[in-house]
């Protein structure tokens, strides 16, 4: 064989769900000498069997049935540090369908290789990956570590040796400028080495580094050119719709990583991408079909939490709110007790998340939808009975959602609380942050919330003066603005037992009715503490003026 490694005092994981390939590729390594050879079916159980012992090589199939894929497996060991800087990482497949191969590329292995596979090419491969390792073993070192400026100066040295890893330790340098935030050196560097020659990578590169430069023409300019010169380059595409994002082109944004998300579909990133700008175009169906598939992605990834799925429902109920058509508004509110009830089995498993009182949430905003009030009132009040005095106890998944949910039924007094509390927070998801952001920036719900608070201030200031049918009509304004509003309606209670108790004798029938009708809209809610001993105490005040007539 043309290059030596020694395999005799590896370990070496093979992460295969087919036992004759595992076989095979035992043999095979057995032939070169290993003794140290391990299986594993699955991603799950190969992170499993890389917290027991450190392995020297890892051999992983791409697909690995339902869990999770190769790619996926390799970001994991390297989130969790279960990978030594020594260790060999091959993605493995018999598939080369295009889209499957950029997807495993995109999570840079040390080799990629394709079934069938000789011996030969198998040892070749291997002894080469591990030449590689071991030359820039110091700076792999300190990019783990995040020594920026370690990385540069051993990059040099690689560069003034005119090693045969000069051009690759030239691509580090300049990752290592850029997480230093070094962009004009970084620029500087790019544009000597494209000068020398044409190199993709730096052109790409180049084009990122105006954007973060905020030279968003220069920026779609460059990155232009790269997509067109090298159009499986997938980060070309990402940045190019950065700089068009940033330039105010969400369409052309969209446009350019839809091709990207098409050529690859399993990066977690580039789908968070797309629901962003699907977003904030207003194509909600395209957001809620990401944000699908953010899910099924992040429930096998590293970067798998309760977040998604909050997002995905969130994007149906958003969906169904904007649409006309009640058979598909229907459709998709059925669609969340789908999702919900799938769920249960993934999210609800997780002891850090409050399922129960995400799928009160959820369905409150379901029937809330549906115009609903009430239904949606006790399904949120019960889920989150004792917490809507307390937003700073409600965790950060839930924040976002139980403001929605609050300004949905029009309960403004516990949702600001909310919104204020989510300004504060620290690590709330972007996603979810924007979507609350969205609603309390908007134009309608200013002038809704402005409304309701002058008609509910006038209705108070009527009552003070003694003018309690006036009153009650403010009131009435205020319950038009924002529907099931708890202190609205306690207020009109208490101004309709006024009227009454001022002419006991003439009590109307009509106006007794109409108390009880609005008595019930609170009946049986968890409401907290002051409400409560409100609502009790006119309730108790009708009760004695019934029983009078």
């Amino acid at each position: 064989m043309a290059t030596q490694y020694n395999y005799s005092d590896k370990k070496i994981l093979i992460v295969d769900d087919q036992r004759a390939f595992q076989v095979m590729l035992k043999a095979m390594l057995q032939n070169f000498g290993a003794t140290d050879v391990f299986f594993a079916n699955t991603g799950e159980a190969a992170v499993k069997a890389c917290r027991k012992r450190k392995f020297d090589i890892l051999l992983v199939d791409y697909n690995l049935g339902t869990g999770k894929n190769g790619g996926q497996l390799l970001e994991e060991l390297r989130v969790s540090k279960l990978l030594d800087v020594d260790a060999l990482f091959f993605i493995i497949s018999g598939d080369n369908n295009k889209s499957m191969v950029l997807s495993a590329l995109e999570m840079e292995p040390d080799e990629f290789i394709t079934k069938p596979f000789s011996q030969f090419q198998l040892h070749n491969r291997l002894a080469r990956a591990n030449l590689k390792r071991q030359s820039l073993r110091g700076i792999y070192q300190a990019l783990a570590e995040k020594k920026y400026h370690k990385v540069i100066e051993l990059c040099d040295e690689q560069i003034e040796q005119d090693s045969r890893y000069s051009n690759y330790c030239r691509n580090l340098r300049v990752e290592a400028q850029i997480a230093l935030e070094e962009y004009s050196a970084a620029k500087d560097a790019l544009e000597a080495i494209l000068k020398e020659r044409k190199q993709t990578w730096a052109k790409a590169t180049l084009g990122r580094v105006y954007l973060l430069l905020n030279d968003n023409k220069n920026a779609i300019e460059t990155l232009n050119r790269s997509v067109a010169e090298s159009p499986l380059l997938l980060t070309a595409y990402d940045w190019l719709a950065r700089a068009y994002r940033a330039e105010g082109e969400l369409d052309k944004a969209l446009e350019t990583v839809l091709k990207a998300s098409k050529l690859a579909v399993n990066s977690l990133e580039r789908q968070q991408l797309l629901a962003e700008l699907a977003m904030e175009s207003g194509d909600l169906t395209l957001a809620k079909e990401t944000f699908s598939t953010i899910l099924q992605l992040a429930r096998r990834s590293i970067h798998r939490g309760p977040h998604h799925l909050c997002n995905y429902v969130r994007s149906l109920i958003d969906e169904a709110q904007s649409e006309d058509d009640l058979y598909r508004k229907n459709r998709l509110l059925q669609e969340v007790n789908s999702v919900l009830f799938h769920a249960r089995r993934e999210e609800g498993k997780d002891d850090d998340f409050n399922f129960d009182a995400f799928e009160g949430i959820s369905q409150a905003r379901v029937h809330a939808t549906k115009g609903e009030l009430n239904k949606a009132k006790r399904l949120l009040f019960d889920s989150h009975e004792g917490l809507l005095d307390a937003p700073n106890k409600v965790s950060g998944e839930l924040l976002p959602d139980t403001f929605l949910t609050l300004n949905s039924v029009g309960e403004f007094e516990y949702a600001m609380p909310f919104a204020e509390e989510l300004e504060k927070r620290q690590g709330i998801d972007p996603v979810s942050l924007q979507s609350a952001k969205k609603v309390l920036k908007a134009e309608d719900f200013e002038l809704k919330l402005g409304q309701f608070r002058e008609y509910n201030k006038m209705g108070i200031e009527a009552y003070e003066e003694h003018r309690y049918q006036d009153a009650i009509n403010y009131f009435d304004k205020a319950l038009n603005v924002a529907p099931g509003n708890t202190g609205a309606i306690l207020n009109k209670i208490q101004a309709i037992l006024k009227q009454l108790n001022q002419n006991p004798k003439g009590m109307s029938g009509q106006m007794l009715s109409e108390c009880k009708t609005t008595i019930k809209q609170l009946d049986g809610l968890k409401l907290n503490d002051n409400h409560a001993e409100r609502y009790s105490t006119l309730k108790n005040e009708f009760q004695q003026l019934g029983s009078k007539k």
